[in-house]
């Protein structure tokens, strides 16, 4: 099997975006399954004015907690200028490049004029190549790559499938600016070669670079990588995936209490299948079974109501109570809960996590449990029935000497059978009077956390009204 070397290439320009992850997931996945591949990142950093250092951070942050391990030393593109420059000038010297002192003027009047007309060449520098005064030239202008008006190129994505794009649809991009910086449309390829990547792994929305950046490996003789495209990610209303859909950021569903597994599983199953009936898959049984030519080639549909269910299962695995622990103590209000009441964040947790979309909503699960001015909603009525039965039933619960979750389950259950009732007359009533609301776990299991003092005092908030 051929060593596969991929690579992501994030721009610091914004934190870890949960598509960009997705793509970087992909990489390593593939770089997994053969043990003598590689998998390397490099940081785009070229546009200084929208990178920062806290977006690398918050890049190479998530990819750690995610779990994706990368070869070698980093990449940074800024610190490698002088070898784009240095290829620019090559394919310069070579006539694959040239000069070009065209206005924007100039540029846009050629656009208009290729936008009225569809069967023309898109170039949209026609007289600069052939302009010797203008190759002369040592400042003042931008470097193209020269691209052939006949023929056509033909790339083979494993995803998208056999696609050919006509060279009179590609323009002579700018591989140097004026000020001899290099776009990434050079840097990357270089970048690329340098690092001996044979497989680019990218978004779909870079598809049509790849036909353009085909002469610069073509030019310079290097060779050329397989390529696999993949589709965005859209939200639940068809949209690109922003920050309106939620969060998007990496790093922010680890704040809120997502588990990395359950990101894992959300995002490899987007577009793909194991071909089994389970949806819950690990990362070494999706290495191991992963083909990316069997990806969809259509944008797939990122759905929070999917990501809190695989969620909900990760957490409630045994390991759930000691990642919910380690969660606590990074979450500045469960951390000075945790500490004070260890017992009772470990009850309050193994009690709720069945019905948990993530940790984080146990910040407010708490509130009602922690309130040391508690009181019932006084607005509140109950039934003439619950009134009568009241009295004995909170002596019978004052009663318990032991506080155990059978001992209370066996009282409440031996009052029901006793006075002949159907739980609900007692047990919505009791509930409500306990966390004011008909809606939450078992009486018995709302009496266990908050312990035997504060349940009586909260009985005792009840007044009677016969």
């Amino acid at each position: 099997m051929t060593n596969i070397i991929t690579r992501f290439a994030p721009s610091p320009t914004g934190n870890l975006h949960i598509g960009s992850a997705r793509t970087a997931l992909i990489n390593y996945i593939v770089s997994q399954q053969n043990p003598s591949s590689k998998f390397y990142i490099r940081i785009e950093d070229t546009d200084k004015a929208r990178s920062k250092s806290e977006f690398t951070t918050n890049i190479l942050e998530g990819l750690k907690w995610l779990d994706i391990k990368w070869d070698s030393e980093i990449q940074i593109q800024s610190e490698r200028v002088k070898r784009h420059q240095n290829v620019a000038f090559d394919l310069l010297k070579n006539n694959f490049a040239y000069k070009c002192i065209c206005s924007e003027e100039k540029l846009n009047s050629q656009r208009k004029l290729i936008k009225k007309n569809k069967n023309i060449s898109k170039k949209i520098c026609t007289e600069c190549k052939n302009d010797n005064e203008i190759q002369k030239l040592s400042d003042g202008f931008v470097v193209r790559i020269k691209l052939p008006d006949q023929g056509e190129v033909n790339i083979d994505d494993q995803i998208q499938g056999n696609i050919i794009v006509k060279n009179k649809e590609l323009d002579d991009f700018i591989i140097l600016r004026q000020d001899m910086s290099p776009t990434y449309m050079l840097s990357v390829v270089v970048d690329d070669n340098d690092l001996k990547v044979n497989f680019i792994i990218r978004g779909d929305d870079h598809l049509n670079n790849t036909f353009r950046q085909y002469y610069i490996y073509k030019y310079l003789n290097w060779n050329f990588p397989k390529y696999a495209h993949i589709p965005l990610i859209h939200g639940e209303d068809g949209s690109k995936l922003s920050k309106r859909h939620g969060a998007v950021d990496i790093l922010e569903f680890k704040k809120n209490g997502y588990l990395k597994d359950a990101i894992i599983n959300n995002l490899i199953l987007l577009g793909w299948s194991p071909g089994n009936e389970s949806e819950i898959i690990e990362i070494n049984e999706i290495i191991k079974n992963f083909k990316i030519y069997k990806l969809s080639k259509s944008s797939s549909i990122f759905s929070y109501k999917k990501l809190n269910f695989f969620n909900n299962y990760y957490l409630r695995k045994e390991n759930g109570l000691e990642k919910f622990i380690d969660f606590c103590i990074n979450n500045e209000k469960l951390k000075f809960f945790f500490i004070k009441h260890e017992n009772k964040m470990k009850t309050i947790f193994q009690v709720y996590k069945k019905e948990l979309n993530n940790f984080n909503e146990i910040s407010d699960i708490v509130n009602v449990y922690f309130d040391k001015d508690y009181k019932y909603n006084h607005k509140e009525k109950f039934s003439k029935d619950f009134d009568i039965l009241f009295s004995d039933f909170k002596k019978n619960i004052s009663n318990i000497q032991r506080w155990d979750k059978e001992i209370i389950e066996k009282t409440i259950t031996n009052f029901i059978k006793e006075k002949k009732i159907k739980f609900p007359i007692i047990g919505k009533p009791i509930r409500f009077l306990l966390i004011n609301s008909y809606q939450g776990p078992s009486i018995s299991d709302i009496l266990v956390i908050l312990g035997k003092k504060d349940s009586i005092d909260r009985l005792n908030q009840y007044i009677e009204k016969v």
